[in-house]
């Protein structure tokens, strides 16, 4: 953290501005990168390699973990990407939020929990760049 004084705050307070359009646009375009930026985070990707990598096999007890932080991020891609992709990608959340309400038994959890993440990484790569 960086601590500012109350001189160097009323310099920066009385620069010069733009409030055009196109400052705008590139400045809340950075804002939501960046949202999106910390929402999702490292750990996504290491779920998401941990079902879908080559070596992926992960153990039951891993399984109810992985699903959970799925639906957590779920609930945040569904949030951000109506900001970061055109046109809006509407089957890609109708299904990433019908995988998320399922709940499958022991037995069919593996399978579920690969069409979960393959439901995630469609939409981070629909997001592209701005997903990251």
């Amino acid at each position: 953290m960086v601590a500012v004084t109350a001189d160097v705050a009323a310099q920066l307070l009385s620069r010069p501005s733009s409030n055009d359009h196109k400052t705008l646009g590139v400045l809340l375009a950075g804002l939501r990168r960046s949202l999106a930026h910390e929402a999702i985070d490292d750990q996504l990707y290491v779920d998401l390699e941990a079902v879908l990598g080559e070596y992926a096999h992960p153990a039951p007890g891993e399984i109810a973990d992985i699903a959970r932080r799925f639906r957590e991020a779920t609930t945040t891609l569904v949030e951000f990407v109506p900001h970061l992709v055109r046109p809006y990608p509407l089957d890609e959340v109708q299904c990433l939020i019908q995988v998320s309400a399922e709940h499958p038994c022991p037995d069919g959890a593996h399978g579920h929990l690969r069409r979960f993440a393959l439901a995630v990484l469609a939409l981070l790569d629909l997001m592209g760049d701005d997903g990251w």
